[in-house]
């Protein structure tokens, strides 16, 4: 995608130069990298599991639901670059387009699990305890217990580690700090207006909040594999900056619900309200270090020769 809009010139102008484009490409990046980070950081939990701590079980249907749907958004954003080249035939692009949305579907279904992820909405926020730290693994045990997994039962019961000290860990970072605020609001709402029966009841509510739930869950994973490889905190940041956007989205969409109570609509003014921190210098930097410089990196094999 980038090798045709890198070398084609409309109005003048070479096509990865236009703001629209170049941020299409810099949020399919940043996303890309945010799903490589939880994903990696989860396969360590998924390995560790053991019958005391089953904290996979809240990181497996995060990243059946929503490394999934981050890959949809990934191809979106190319596919609105690309436009009517992304139909050829014999890419490596069409083949992706078609088959993308495979995987959230068959993994459960979205909605199946976030509902899922939901029941862990109050063990994980009001309720954590501490495990011994879970580092890279990265041998060739026999994870056993992970293809033995016993019963599902007793899932509100799970408990997990302390989200917040990893996320203080990088609150000098400005889209962490809003993040961290946003996540604040959200908590402080889930504790005093938690959804009522009703709510609990009607999908297009519960979803909305388990969506927000697990961005919240995605942001810990993915800090805590940033800080294991050590990533440049500049590419932290901006990942940040679709995270506080993403979060925001999803409080406009509760406090637009006819079944939303005004107390949970004030939360989620507060929360749809916060911007990400802008910094062209840090944004254009990333730009050029890590996006435009992959021009021609990658080709296909012309498979008419």
């Amino acid at each position: 995608a980038i090798n045709h809009a890198a070398n084609r010139t409309l109005y003048g102008m070479r096509v990865t130069d236009m703001p629209h484009v170049k941020g299409n490409f810099m949020q399919a990046w940043l996303r890309l990298v945010g799903m490589k980070l939880y994903q990696r950081r989860a396969t360590d939990y998924f390995r560790k599991a053991t019958a005391d701590d089953r904290r996979y079980l809240l990181f497996n249907p995060t990243s059946k639901m929503k490394v999934t749907t981050q890959s949809e958004d990934v191809i979106a954003l190319l596919w609105d670059v690309i436009a009517a080249k992304g139909f050829e035939r014999d890419t490596f692009f069409a083949t992706v387009a078609s088959d993308i949305k495979g995987p959230a579907k068959l993994e459960g279904t979205v909605h199946v699990n976030v509902q899922l992820i939901r029941k862990f909405i109050k063990r994980y926020f009001f309720n954590p305890m501490d495990y011994a730290p879970v580092g890279p693994v990265f041998d060739q045990a026999d994870d056993l217990f992970l293809f033995n997994q016993g019963t599902a039962s007793g899932l509100g019961k799970v408990q997990f580690n302390d989200y917040r000290p990893v996320f203080d860990e990088f609150k000098s970072l400005p889209n962490v700090s809003v993040f961290i605020k946003q996540i604040g609001l959200f908590r402080e709402m889930l504790e005093k207006a938690f959804p009522d029966k009703v709510q609990e009841m009607d999908p297009s509510f519960s979803l909305t909040v388990g969506e927000m739930f697990s961005i919240v869950v995605y942001g810990q994973l993915i800090l805590e594999q940033a800080k294991i490889d050590n990533l440049d905190k500049d590419i932290v940041n901006q990942i940040f900056d679709f995270m506080v956007r993403d979060f925001s989205g999803f409080g406009l969409q509760i406090y637009a619900k006819a079944t939303t109570n005004e107390v949970q609509r004030g939360y989620c003014k507060e929360i749809m309200l916060m911007m990400p921190v802008p910094d062209p210098a840090q944004y254009d930097g990333i730009w050029q270090t890590c996006v435009i410089c992959l021009n021609g990196e990658y080709e296909m094999t012309d498979r008419k020769g």
